[in-house]
């Protein structure tokens, strides 16, 4: 089979490694799923029990509260639908971004969003959440294969015969049970329960989408995205009514589920500690060079910290004789926006919102992401400044930057100032007030 040029969300040619990467990631997923079934055919440790055990002397639910099919709808069904829901019809509708259409001058009624960067979100959503999903049941068919803990209800799936005893000092082991063996086999996979990955996922890319951690504490987005988890509670907890998992198995198997949600989710998409990104997915793959760091002063926290926000000082770069001393007293939204990748050229470096002459918006599906989607050292620095550079100007409605805190020497901000330089704090440039 002959690998395609291009993939469907650009117009511009890409090289094979970059295709293969995708397809490999499906590839991955199909594995996963394979792997799960042939998991599920091979018969797990049978752990010795004791019959005078009562915590496995529960009895078999034949009818279960949340049947197996109705749980893999709420745990994969149901995110799967959002995303593609949210992704082509939702995403944008109450975007205040919308661009005007050329001849009739209305605004776009479907937002900033193109449809090859609906179908750039969608291609990155549904890899997420089938990551998610797979690794979970592939890690815990495993466990549960190699450890073979009996589950509740184990003594009545076994049926042990008639004037059955402990064969070894208060311990007995399956040669004694006569009950189905399809039934007493799975009787063996207790431990662990996975039922959050799938949930964990929906939770994380719903926070990011409604950008949940921003500082306005809108309190209705934090309840939708505890939804999901909810959801992925009630069905670990029916586990448990339903006499098929111990307490820890679900404990355990939640945590693990939690897990295999997050790496799932930051494969493909920014934490929701970075508000500004709109939760969009990242750009088309990146090969072949090692991440530099850009040379940008940090926003927030500590100096060796690699997750705080950075900024460009050459789009920041203020001139101070054209700016009262007053500015300097209060944080000013356009100069501390952070960039949305620091990592690579300008194409990156646009605002979620930023429009083209078409009035269409750009995102991370962008053609223009195949011409430099290559890290390149040379990037560490910004543009020279100079004739025909100037600072684009940033909508203050995008930025996350506190409006209550004083910019003094004590709050630890420091400005890119030509003047000012990195390092210099704001109370040693001139005309500041303290």
């Amino acid at each position: 089979m002959e690998i395609p040029a291009k993939l469907p969300f650009s117009k511009r040619r890409l090289r094979p490694r970059v295709v293969i990467s995708y397809i490999f990631d499906y590839v991955i997923i199909l594995a996963c799923i394979g792997g799960f079934a042939i998991l599920n055919t091979i018969e797990p440790f049978h752990q010795h029990f004791s019959l005078n055990n009562i915590s496995i002397q529960y009895p078999y639910a034949v009818h279960e509260r949340i049947p197996m099919i109705y749980a893999l709808c709420i745990s994969a069904a149901f995110p799967l639908v959002l995303i593609i829901l949210y992704t082509l019809v939702i995403d944008g509708l109450f975007s205040h971004h919308k661009p005007q259409d050329v001849t009739s001058g209305k605004r776009k009624l479907r937002g900033p969003h193109r449809w090859k960067d609906r179908l750039w979100e969608l291609n990155c959503g549904i890899l997420g959440l089938l990551l998610a999903q797979a690794i979970a049941f592939v890690i815990t068919q495993a466990l549960k294969n190699a450890c073979g803990k009996p589950r509740p209800d184990l003594i009545d799936r076994c049926q042990p015969r008639a004037g059955s005893v402990d064969l070894f000092p208060g311990l007995s082991n399956s040669t004694i049970c006569t009950g189905d063996p399809a039934l007493l086999k799975d009787g063996f996979r207790s431990w662990p329960s996975a039922s959050f990955a799938g949930l964990v996922y929906t939770s994380l890319w719903l926070g990011g989408k409604l950008h949940v951690m921003d500082n306005r504490g809108e309190a209705w987005k934090a309840l939708l995205v505890m939804v999901p988890l909810l959801a992925a509670t009630l069905v670990a907890v029916s586990r448990i009514m339903d006499a098929r998992h111990h307490p820890f198995d679900v404990v355990t198997g939640s945590m693990l589920g939690i897990a295999c949600g997050f790496v799932a989710y930051r494969q493909y998409f920014p934490p929701l500690t970075e508000p500004w990104r709109k939760g969009r997915a990242y750009p088309i793959r990146t090969w072949g060079t090692d991440p530099v760091e850009p040379n940008s002063a940090r926003l927030l926290g500590s100096k060796g910290d690699s997750s705080t926000a950075l900024r460009n000082p050459e789009e920041e770069r203020m001139d101070p004789p054209d700016i009262p001393s007053s500015e300097y007293a209060r944080p000013d939204a356009s100069a501390y926006l952070p960039s949305s990748n620091p990592y690579a050229s300008n194409i990156y470096n646009r605002r979620p919102h930023d429009h083209d002459a078409d009035g269409n918006a750009w995102s991370s599906s962008e053609d223009d992401v195949t011409n430099g989607y290559e890290m390149r050292h040379a990037h560490t620095m910004g543009p020279t400044p100079g004739a025909g550079h100037h600072a684009p100007q940033y909508d203050p409605s995008n930025v996350y930057v506190s409006q209550t805190q004083p910019l003094t020497a004590n709050t630890g901000i420091y400005a890119p100032d030509a003047m000012a330089g990195p390092g210099r704090p704001l109370t040693d440039m001139p005309g500041h007030v303290n």
